[in-house]
């Protein structure tokens, strides 16, 4: 599912779709770590 990155509020911000934030029971609020993981790839990991 492509996403486009945007601009708010002078931060740069990726939706998550409805459901993979319902598959992974992701919830706003919650606090996830970033990681580079190579050449345009990235980990989210969902802290708990």
């Amino acid at each position: 599912m492509p996403q486009k990155l945007r601009e708010v509020g002078g931060c740069l911000v990726i939706t998550i779709p409805r459901p993979i934030a319902n598959l992974y029971k992701f919830k706003a609020g919650d606090m996830f770590e970033l990681e580079p993981i190579g050449i345009n790839e990235l980990k989210l990991k969902k802290q708990v």
